[in-house]
């Protein structure tokens, strides 16, 4: 049986099992209900500076709005900053901020508000991963000129600062809001939900509707957000009307889902990424012939068509689709076993390689992917021995300590998406990419005024990453997000964080 008819079976016996054993969450109150797929595990939080996963993103993104937002392609528009400007020497940046904002406890928006929160992003103490990504700003250098003026002033022209710091972590926090408050979710924003019940660990958590929204009451009174791991439990959910929402569908139950009158499917453009991680600094992908040859094993569009159904589209391993105007290459790189052969020969595996891949259902199709990546590997003489972690312990006890792992990556715009995980500062550098070079290429497009310049700089960082690299990117999934029929007003986002729940809304 090949691997796409092991994926059809398994569906359709998932599709049996699950909806027999439908999960009883309660639907005795006025909530809206939401299904996530991404566990923090010990690591959750409310505190936007400390986002770890889609889990946070649940409570975080509603609660809480940021200076400027960025559309599925990337386009910025304005949210709590109405207008933006650049001085002529491209070192100042002044946004103007909306009139009218509230935080959920009446205080009105001010410039201070935004001053504190990027000062605190950027200082080592709140240990955020907005820091690497916004590494020019300086304290000094955040001003608040008078209450709805905001000035950033670098060193250096700095042409995609709007858009570096519309990252995940830039929601904007009430003026001295303490640590502990923002991480337990006591900290007012100024979102259209506010948040009700939230305990860092416990899966079910309540937002409700903040009356006071600058941009008029959202749809729904109230948003219960939960998390569920199995797709088998998830497609339960929702055929049973348990849930009205699945924000992330497994490649798995989609066949089944097409076929449900009561279910409607959404699907974006590239969005997440599905990765396997090397340690370039350990063995044996210290040699970057390895690494050359455990990417060389993929055959990138059979995972598309056999693992994601489609689903999904083939990466060039950075995080840049091919479908980007800035992509270095437009077609994904071919398979060459002979090839992968040779360079392990050359490494001194010349029998052969075994190696243990730390891997988890952390993302819906994520061990699917693993799977699949073994037997192609095996072709080559690269035995993987798949080592299985529970999904709600893999980010707290094995991401980030294993030289061989997975993770994925939301979608992000290309100097965001080159710099979070693979400069030398990144707080999360996952494969020990320290490359001065790569750093140095980085910095220079973010300082190049020519359009055209600055993405050749982007590309040659893409190069650097698929040919040097410790990133195994063979795709990017398309999200597929799954409503009852009798919801509408949610879209799904490419970033997958990106949770817009203001239209949402369910008439039964």
């Amino acid at each position: 049986m090949n691997l796409k008819t092991l994926l059809l079976s398994a569906a359709a016996a998932m599709a049996l099992l699950g909806f027999a054993q439908a999960p009883a969450w309660a639907q005795d109150d006025d909530c809206v209900t939401v299904v996530g797929d991404e566990s923090s595990g010990e690591k959750q939080s409310a505190d936007p500076a400390d986002m770890w996963s889609g889990d946070d993103a649940l409570h975080v993104w509603p609660h809480y709005n940021r200076l400027l937002n960025g559309d599925s392609n990337f386009n910025l528009e304005p949210e709590l900053a109405e207008s933006w400007e650049v001085s002529p020497d491209g070192k100042t940046w002044t946004f103007h901020l909306r009139q009218g904002v509230t935080f959920h406890d009446g205080k009105p928006l001010v410039a201070a508000d935004v001053v504190y929160t990027f000062r605190r992003l950027i200082d080592p103490a709140t240990n955020s991963g907005a820091a690497s990504l916004m590494s020019f700003l300086t304290p000094e250098g955040i001003v608040a000129v008078d209450d709805a003026t905001v000035t950033m002033t670098t060193a250096e022209p700095v042409v995609e600062l709007p858009q570096l710091i519309t990252n995940k972590f830039t929601h904007i926090v009430q003026d001295g809001a303490k640590t502990e408050d923002l991480k337990a979710g006591k900290s007012p924003g100024t979102g259209p939900f506010m948040i009700e019940k939230f305990v860092p660990g416990e899966p079910i958590r309540i937002l409700r509707r903040y009356d006071g929204y600058w941009r008029g009451a959202a749809a729904s009174p109230c948003i219960k957000a939960i998390v569920v791991q199995e797709p088998a439990t998830a497609m339960a959910a929702i055929k049973s009307g348990e849930a009205d929402v699945l924000l992330s569908v497994s490649p798995t139950i989609i066949p089944a889902l097409k076929e449900d009158s009561s279910v409607t499917l959404q699907a974006t453009a590239a969005s997440t990424s599905y990765v396997i991680t090397m340690w370039t600094d350990t063995p044996p992908f210290d040699d970057v012939r390895v690494r050359q040859a455990f990417k060389l094993v993929v055959d990138r569009q059979a995972m598309v068509d056999n693992v994601f159904l489609g689903f999904a589209e083939p990466g060039n391993d950075n995080p840049v689709p091919l479908g980007s105007a800035v992509a270095f290459e437009k077609e994904p790189r071919p398979r060459d076993i002979e090839k992968a052969k040779a360079l392990l020969a050359e490494a001194g595996h010349p029998g052969g390689i075994k190696v243990d891949l730390y891997a988890s259902e952390v993302i819906a199709g994520m061990m699917n992917m693993v799977q699949a990546y073994a037997q192609m590997a095996a072709e080559a003489g690269i035995t993987v021995n798949i080592v299985s972690v529970p999904a709600e312990s893999y980010w707290d006890d094995t991401w980030l300590k294993q030289p061989f792992g997975v993770s994925g990556w939301t979608m992000r715009s290309p100097a965001e998406g080159l710099a979070i995980a693979y400069t030398k500062d990144a707080k999360w550098n996952e494969t020990h990419f320290y490359n001065d070079e790569y750093d140095a290429t980085l910095k220079a497009a973010a300082t190049e005024l020519d359009e055209g310049k600055r993405n050749e700089l982007y590309k040659k960082a893409q190069r650097m990453l698929a040919d040097e690299g410790g990133t195994i990117l063979p795709i990017f999934i398309h999200r597929v997000a799954a409503l009852r029929s009798a919801c509408s007003g949610y879209v799904p986002h490419v970033q997958n964080q990106n949770l817009n729940f203001e239209k949402l809304a369910c008439t039964d």
